[in-house]
Parts: structure tokens; C-alpha cells; sequence
């Protein structure tokens, strides 16, 4: 009988670390399973966050542009020339106090009109497949890089929301980022 219970007492440290491991297994999957849920909601809200900024930025262009074909036409009353892309029209009253934009542009109004097609929301898959979410990332990529082509035709500053420049600051005049060097001393 003692050796049965010796045995029995050999044996605990494997049960023990079996019954743990298999708790484990179960806890981890259903953690891992939470987690990463939560993570696909957190990374798809900022693709969406950001593919509507460049819907509104878009939107705010188009009637800029508008705005600006309206003012050309009235300022030369000879032109009668219809355009298409005067389609993009919103007439908000904010767009009348900006800046009127450069002056009109083919390239310009091509970019935004691509521009406009890729961040529409109308057109977005929102399903959870492989080639949805790939098919988000491409125009979310397309539609960032036709966003700073816009920016540079229109002499518009570059975008500073994700980075620690403030007040249109540009890195090295003392924002404090990495490749800041004017807050450093030279030694001689």
C-alpha cells in the first residue's frame, strides 16, 4: 500500500503540471480569441478614421475647386465652357471664407476626382474577408499618396495630426523629435 502511495505522490508533480497546462490552453484560447477581437475592432476604426478625413479633406477640395471654377467663369464672362467635374459641388458656406485654390488645374481636378472615387463610402466593402481587407488597404494607400499630391499642387502645408510638430513646424526647428539636431550644441 505504501508504494501505491508513493507512487501516487511521484505522479502529482506531472498531474499538476498536466491539469495547469490544459487550464492554460482553454484560458489562452478564449483570451486570444478576445484580444485579438479587440484588436481587428481598434486597427479597423483608424483605417476607417482615416480613410474618413481624407472623405472630408476631399469633399473640402472638390468644393474649393468649385468654388474657384464659379469665380473664373464670372471673372471672364466670354467663357461658357460646361466642366464635369462641377458635379462635386456641396455649396457649405465654410468653403467660401478658405482660400480660392491655384488656378484651375486638369491634373488637379484628375487627382481629386480619383481621390474622391477611392475614399467614397458608398463603395466600400465592409465585409470581413481577406479580400476586403486588402482591397481597404490598397485605397486607403492610394488615396493617402493622391492626398499629398493634391496638398503640393494646392501649396497646402503637409498634414501634422500624427506627428509632435505644432503650429506647422517642420522637424529640426525645435519640435523635439528624433531628428531634431538644432537643440544640440557643436563642440568644438
Amino acid at each position: 500500500m505504501e508504494s501505491n502511495l508513493l507512487d501516487s505522490l511521484l505522479d502529482l508533480e506531472e498531474q499538476f503540471y498536466k491539469e495547469g497546462y490544459d487550464l492554460g490552453i482553454a484560458d489562452g484560447a478564449h483570451t486570444g480569441y478576445t484580444e485579438g477581437s479587440v484588436f481587428a475592432v481598434e486597427k479597423s476604426f483608424e483605417k476607417f478614421v482615416e480613410m474618413g478625413r481624407l472623405y472630408g479633406k476631399a469633399l473640402v477640395w472638390a468644393q474649393r475647386l468649385a468654388d474657384s471654377k464659379i469665380q473664373a467663369k464670372s471673372e471672364q464672362p466670354l467663357m461658357q465652357a460646361s466642366d464635369k467635374n462641377d458635379s462635386l459641388s456641396l455649396d457649405p458656406s465654410i468653403c467660401a471664407e478658405m482660400p480660392r485654390l491655384p488656378p484651375h488645374s486638369a491634373r488637379l481636378a484628375r487627382n481629386l476626382q480619383t481621390l474622391m472615387e477611392l475614399v467614397d463610402p458608398a463603395s466600400l466593402d465592409m465585409s470581413n474577408t481577406e479580400e476586403a481587407v486588402n482591397d481597404m488597404d490598397e485605397r486607403l494607400k492610394g488615396a493617402a499618396v493622391k492626398a499629398k499630391l493634391i496638398q503640393r499642387a494646392m501649396g497646402e502645408n503637409e498634414d501634422t495630426l500624427g506627428s509632435n510638430a505644432k503650429d506647422g513646424q517642420k522637424p529640426g526647428d525645435g519640435t523635439g523629435s528624433i531628428e531634431d539636431i538644432s537643440a544640440l550644441n557643436v563642440r568644438h
